[in-house]
This record gives structure tokens, sequence and C-alpha cells, in this order.
């Protein structure tokens, strides 16, 4: 489960969380993870992701160029939270339906819409079968447009 909680501009992250977000080049999110011990990332060389300096218990994400990268954020305690990043090329005539698509997963935390390799793509996780069909429904509604990469989760895969 994903606790989201806006404080100070920051939401905030709990063990067992799956999100995703999608971001433009040069932007930068905070996340604020109570307890968080460390930041690692896997893959993607346009995402850079760390501690943040100025507010404890925070980390940060920005986009350098177009790219997907998973950070996960260690807690004191040994639990984990994963961040899937998908830092999106220039949306161009593909950002209304981008929008349009990020609205329809808006109850799917762990899933994200973005702009790369010419079409819209989805990211992130979900941990019904029935919420992966959505998203091969999607991508079969749209051909050529959108293309899906969500994977499904067992439910205490990340806990």
């Amino acid at each position: 489960m994903v606790l989201l909680v806006v404080t100070g501009g920051a939401e905030v992250l709990d063990a067992g969380g799956l999100r995703a977000i999608t971001l433009t080049k040069g932007e930068r999110r905070t996340f604020r993870v109570p307890d968080l011990e460390k930041v690692t990332g896997n893959t993607g060389r346009c995402i850079e992701e760390g501690l943040d300096g100025e507010e404890a218990g925070s980390l940060y994400v920005e986009a350098l160029c177009g790219g997907v990268r998973t950070t996960v954020a260690w807690k004191k305690d040994g639990a984990r939270v994963q961040l899937l990043v998908c830092a999106e090329d220039a949306a161009g005539e593909l950002l209304p339906l981008r929008k349009a698509l990020q609205g329809e997963l808006r109850a799917h935390r762990g899933v994200t819409a973005c702009v790369r390799n010419g079409r819209v793509e989805l990211w992130g996780w979900v941990r019904k079968d029935a919420d992966l069909q959505r998203m091969l429904g999607l991508e079969r509604k749209h051909p050529g447009k959108v293309r899906n990469f969500v994977e499904l989760v067992e439910a205490g895969a990340v806990e």
C-alpha cells in the first residue's frame, strides 16, 4: 500500500509502496520517506536520485533527459519503497493523449504514462491481473500510439 500525503510540497511514500511518476527534462521532485536510510537506483542514465540534503528523511529524483529508472528507498527497518520515474521526451502532439491516459490511471499510483520513443508508454506495477488487463486494453485501444510496459507483481513482493 502507498500512503500519499503532501507535506510542504513533498509527497510521503510509505513501506511496501509502488509509485510511478512522469517528469519532464529538468524537472525535480522530492519525496519524504519516514525513517529513510538510503536510496539506490536501478538502470537508466538520464535520471538522478539521492538523499535530499535540505530535508531529513527525503529523497529527490531529477530528469536530465528522456529515460526510465527505478529508485528504491530503504527504510531503517529494511523495508523499501519503489519509485519508477519515466522522464519523457518532448511530448508534442502526443501530450493530449498522455494527459488523458494519466487521468485514467489516477487510481493506479504505481503506474504512469509518459511520452517516449514517439508514443505514449505506460510504465509501473499493478498487483491484480484485472488491472494489468486494463493496461493492455489501453494499448489495444490506441494501436501504434500506446505501448504497455506495466508489470504484474505479487501482493507481498515488495514488503
